[in-house]
């Protein structure tokens, strides 16, 4: 692949963060050897005060120096690298204006480990072909760019840890032509490497190669330089080769000496099992990790790190190179538990492409035939395999792709995008078909919406237009049941001066065999949350009750409502208990507080506070007598509204009141929303009525009655009377007195209408009419005092 020579470094880099990868930095590799110059040693002579250094004349080109140095193998001649004053060496050290045992020293030559380049420190590092003055980088051929890569960005893209990967990704966001690796097949000789692999499921492939004729020795200076710039110690030619392959194409690689290697079995470790690594550590191992054995004894721990027993070394003349595909949790398992993570288990834990594993091996096989002169193969090829990739193919349209990307495509471009990526792909109409690459297979790519990614990314997520969503705005959806329950806690706690709770759903036996409810009707819990909530409320009274008792110490009068749902053990909806939601409302005061707090009469006062609510919801409401309410409840009324039977309005018994520690006196009524709703749903809403064109008359009647009738019962025979009487309002009630017992007297505005004006004998007329027919239907006289 060729990059366009007029991209700099730092739109690479900003391409690469913007399709790719995150990129943190950029490093230019020539300024670590900023003011580093090739000199030539002119004279070597003597120190005047210390035996073992010596003055060392320079000559820079452009100016001449004098240094001190203490190596052994300096010769005048030799060209060499300078430090000057002011350079900072890759390892930190800074050079300074130094005087050394008397003598002024302007500089420093440099040995191979200080300038990075190996570890070598027993004498400064002798130049070929250099020019005076030459910088060192120029020298080196350092002209490369580094570019340091988040790893969090890539952690995903098992085919991105290497150099290959993201120069197959460059291309394609570039769009220039992109050159595979296409390394020859070794000749392979007669004569095998016995190899046994026990577990394909922690390695589904296992790939061997023997060469021969090795000799081993320091790479070339290129191949370090390389591994030096990607932050790796170059070690000897066969080592580096296996590195410098893993960072080139991904597969990580490793060689074995062929002098301690008879046979290779691919095995889970022994329990207690215990394996000296590379690093010189003694590693203790378990049957959960997989290793790679020399008959009995373990030579290396599978995708982590070789064993110290059968590593190269200045003596080793053959090899086996092994590149495997290991599973990637069993990788990531086993260094997390041998506290060991190397450049090969981060490679590994990926999910590598089992193919990879044949190309990372034909490709350091020809390096190391390259840079190991004689070096050659000396075995048949050992491939033991048994692995599945799911290679799609994966089906789209191109207008679901367009749809979710919000960006029109053209097929060719989508095909152009996935065929740089190394997708196969078909094209039928605006059908698409594409296979999987090998290397994107593994973990990464698997359905539509991964096609949908790349093509994004590839394109420029920054490139794509930005736009409103047309969405069309709806108020939102309007629930009658929750908008009648926010109109009656607004009605009871502003207009009646309620105060609303809310009170757990939860009760107990003890609570409930309080207000006399039948324990075997009541939700058992089997999971309770405490030992005081095993049980589902069957009455909102149980709270409101609780409610009086913790706050009766405070408050002469108490007046509480609350909303909310009541449970019982009978068969509901959906397979589920009986639920249904109620409202409750409770006031409570000390009896001899009632007269003083206007409370003379609780249910009266509560049965008025259902009329103000009823009649704010346009409902006509009535009550009968009932003797049955609540089971905590006495003789009270039936609510309806608009002829609907709806709830229950009485006192709470003395017996409730007791076994709750009540000390005042309690009314309470019981409503069913769903009844409520239903009622105020079927009423007539309030409609405009033009006024009566001609005058009404009104005359007051009242009357001694026995006070067993009921106040309905009289209402209805005043206003179906005559078609005269519009309305009927009563306005003061009587009792005692020079009222005999069991008599009580009722006074009413009684409205009289017509579509004319009435004249006084006309409703004196049916006014007189009316008191006899009350005396004959109720036993009704005429009051006279």
């Amino acid at each position: 692949m060729e990059i366009p020579k007029n991209l700099k470094p730092e739109e690479l880099a900003k391409k690469l963060t913007d399709h790719t990868v995150e990129v943190e930095k950029i490093e230019y590799q020539a300024e670590k050897y900023n003011k580093v110059v090739v000199g030539k040693i002119l004279a070597v002579g003597p120190h005047p005060n210390a035996d073992r250094l010596r003055l060392v004349k320079v000559d820079l080109g452009a100016e001449k120096l004098e240094i001190v140095c203490g190596a052994p193998n300096i010769l005048a001649g030799q060209l060499v690298p300078v430090a000057l004053v002011g350079a900072v060496l890759p390892g930190g050290l800074e050079i300074k204006p130094a005087e050394i045992r008397g003598v002024k020293s302007n500089g420093m030559l440099c040995a191979p480990d200080e300038l990075g380049l190996g570890d070598d420190h027993n004498g400064i590092l002798i130049l070929d072909k250099a020019k005076v003055g030459q910088s060192f980088a120029e020298y080196l051929k350092l002209d490369d760019v580094i570019f340091e890569v988040d790893n969090k960005s890539i952690t995903h893209r098992a085919d991105l840890w290497s150099h290959y990967g993201l120069a197959r990704d460059i291309s394609a966001f570039l769009n220039v032509k992109f050159k595979a690796i296409k390394s020859p097949r070794p000749r392979f000789v007669k004569g095998g490497i016995k190899v046994k692999v026990e577990d394909f499921k922690l390695c589904p492939r296992y790939m061997a190669l023997a060469l021969d004729n090795i000799k081993v020795g320091p790479s070339p200076e290129w191949l370090q330089n390389r591994l030096a710039a990607a932050g790796m110690r170059p070690i000897n030619n066969i080592v580096d080769a296996t590195n410098y392959v893993m960072l080139e194409v991904g597969q990580p690689l490793h060689a074995f000496d062929k002098n301690f290697i008879d046979q290779i079995v691919v095995r889970r470790a022994k329990g207690g099992e215990v394996m000296e690594t590379l690093d010189g550590v003694k590693r203790k191992l378990d049957a959960d990790m997989l290793v790679i054995a020399n008959g009995a004894k373990p030579v290396a721990i599978a995708g982590v790190m070789g064993g110290a027993n059968s590593e190269i070394s200045a003596n080793t003349a053959a090899i086996i190179i092994e590149s495997a595909n290991f599973n990637f949790d069993s990788v990531r398992k086993t260094a997390q538990k041998l506290g060991l993570r190397t450049e090969a288990s981060m490679r590994y834990e990926k999910g590598l492409d089992p193919n990879l594993t044949e190309l990372g091996l034909a490709r350091v096989a020809e390096l190391i035939m390259k840079i190991c002169p004689g070096a050659r193969v000396a075995s048949g090829l050992v491939d033991e395999k048994k692995y599945k990739l799911n290679l799609g193919p994966i089906n789209f349209e191109l207008s679901w792709l367009n749809g979710r990307v919000g960006q029109e495509f053209s097929l060719k471009y989508v095909k152009q995008v996935l065929e740089k990526l190394g997708f196969m792909v078909k094209a039928k109409g605006k059908k698409i078909s594409a296979t999987i690459p090998t290397w994107r297979a593994a973990r990464d790519i698997s359905i539509a919406e991964d096609i949908v990614e790349e093509v994004a990314r590839v394109y420029g997520y920054n490139n794509i237009k930005s736009a409103m969503p047309k969405v069309e705005m709806r108020p939102p959806a309007v629930l009658p049941e929750k908008e009648l329950e926010k109109t009656i806690k607004n009605i009871l706690s502003v207009g009646a001066g309620l105060t609303e709770v809310y009170n757990y759903s939860f009760t107990n036996l003890d609570k409930i065999k309080k207000i006399n409810f039948n324990p075997a009707d009541a939700v058992k819990l089997a999971n309770p949350l405490t030992d005081d909530m095993t049980m589902l409320r069957p009455s909102l009274e149980i709270g409101l009750l609780e409610n009086i008792k913790t706050n009766q110490a405070e408050e002469a009068a108490i007046g509480l409502y609350e909303i909310g749902r009541i449970f019982l053990n009978k068969p509901g909806e959906n397979d589920l208990p009986f639920q249904e939601k109620q409202l409750n409302i409770i006031l409570a005061c000390l009896p001899d507080r009632q007269a003083e707090n206007g409370e003379a009469d609780l249910f009266r006062k509560v049965k008025g506070i259902i009329e103000y609510l009823l009649k704010a919801l346009n409902l006509k409401v009535n009550f009968t007598p009932d003797a049955y309410g609540p089971p905590a409840g006495e003789a009270g009324a039936k609510i309806f509204a608009h002829g609907r039977e709806i709830g229950w309005v009485g006192e709470v018994s003395a017996g409730t009141r007791e076994a709750f520690g009540i000390k005042k006196r309690a009314a309470l009524a019981e409503i069913r929303l769903a009844e409520l709703f239903s009622a105020v749903k079927n009423a007539s809403g309030k409609e405009y009525r033009e006024p009566e064109k001609y005058p009404a008359a009104v005359r007051d009647l009242a009357f001694v009655v026995n006070e067993k009738i009921l106040y309905n019962n009289i209402v209805k025979e005043l206003e179906n009377f005559s078609d005269l009487i519009r309305q009927v309002e009563l306005f003061d009630v009587y009792s005692g007195g020079k009222l005999a017992p069991g008599e009580k007297s009722l006074a009413f505005h009684i409205i009289y209408q017509a579509d004319r004006t009435l004249t006084s004998q006309e409703i004196d007329e049916i006014q007189g009419k009316l008191v006899k027919h009350l005396e004959k239907e109720l036993g009704a006289k005429i009051r006279n005092f």
